[in-house]
């Protein structure tokens, strides 16, 4: 298994750890790519007042607090891609930290507990986390969230619009699209948890 590409929960993957500047992940271009040019997110509060002004008469109080809320969430919010070839790595800083990583299918290294992660089925994979994660994921769309590692898969499995969840099979097209994301802490906001099924594959 190669150290670089290793899943660290809470720490990051590989050398791409939690915490770095721009910079520091920038000298590690001949590994995991080029970097792009950070993506402030700062210009989101003005657009969520802007949705409130146009639309503020028909929106509840709740939901005037959540766009506020998720406005705030992300204004210290950067995002950079790492492309080597046609495969990039996506990052999110938080006040100029690497707090979040997402790797595609195409990074065939991405390793976890000596598995190599987009080798394997959907389902073996996700009774692993599952297993680290020492509770069931929560579940929408193509998403399953494991918020004890914080550990997002995406197109590992489908969730129907009334809940039922089924592993992605090898021959889907969305198999050849599946990522996972480590973030520092689990992304949790409160007016995205009702979109969720919690569900054990084990």
């Amino acid at each position: 298994m190669n150290d670089d590409w290793l899943i660290a929960p809470h720490k990051g993957i590989g050398r791409l750890a939690f915490g770095l500047s721009p910079e520091a992940v920038s000298s590690m271009a001949s590994l995991y790519g080029m970097p792009s040019p950070l993506m402030s997110h700062a210009d989101v509060a003005t657009d969520g007042e802007d949705v409130i002004a146009q639309y503020g008469a028909t929106m509840s109080a709740d939901t005037i607090a959540a766009v506020r809320r998720a406005a705030r969430e992300q204004t210290n919010l950067a995002t950079q891609n790492l492309t080597t070839g046609r495969t990039p790595i996506l990052l999110e800083y938080r006040d100029g930290q690497l707090e979040g990583v997402t790797v595609e299918a195409r990074h065939k290294e991405t390793n976890f507990k000596g598995t190599l992660i987009f080798s394997r089925s959907a389902l073996e994979v996700l009774r692993l986390f599952e297993r680290t994660n020492e509770a069931p994921g929560r579940y929408r769309s193509d998403e399953a969230a494991f918020d004890n590692i914080a550990v997002s898969l995406y197109r590992f499995s489908t969730t129907s619009s009334n809940g039922e969840v089924r592993t992605v099979s090898e021959a889907a097209p969305d198999f050849k699209e599946r990522s996972v994301t480590l973030r520092r802490e689990p992304y949790r906001p409160a007016d995205e948890l009702d979109q969720f099924v919690t569900f054990s594959f084990d």
